[in-house]
C-alpha cells in the first residue's frame, strides 16, 4: 500500500529557517545604515528649507519664525545674516547639519 505524502519534512523547514536567517543577518546592518542616513538627510532638508527661507526673511528686514522641529530634535533659530545654524538629527542619526546663514547653504558634519 501506498502512503500519499503531505506537506513539508522536517529538513525542508530547518532548511528554510537557516535560509532566512542567513538573509536577515545580511541584511539588518545594511538597514540600520539606511534607517541613520535617512534621518541624517531629512535633518538636513529641513534645516535647507529654513536657512534659505529664513535668509530670504532676514534680508527683507523681518524677523524670521522659529526653526520646525520635525526631522530635527535641537535646531537653532536663525537670528542674523553671516551666524550659522545648526540641528541635530533624530534618532538614530548622529551628525548635525550646520548652515552657513551668509549663503544658505548646508552640510552634514
Amino acid at each position: 500500500m501506498r502512503r500519499d505524502a503531505r506537506g513539508f519534512t522536517l529538513i525542508e523547514l530547518m532548511t528554510v529557517v537557516a535560509i532566512i536567517g542567513i538573509l536577515a543577518a545580511i541584511s539588518l546592518p545594511a538597514y540600520n545604515g539606511y534607517r541613520v542616513r535617512s534621518a541624517e538627510n531629512a535633518c538636513l532638508a529641513e534645516m535647507e528649507a529654513y536657512a534659505g527661507i529664513s535668509l530670504a526673511v532676514i534680508r527683507n528686514g523681518d524677523a524670521p519664525d522659529a526653526a520646525p522641529r520635525a526631522a530635527c530634535q535641537n535646531a537653532d533659530d536663525a537670528t542674523a545674516e553671516g551666524v550659522a545654524i545648526s540641528g541635530t538629527p533624530l534618532a538614530p542619526g548622529d551628525r548635525q547639519a550646520v548652515c552657513n546663514m551668509t549663503t544658505g547653504d548646508c552640510q552634514l558634519e
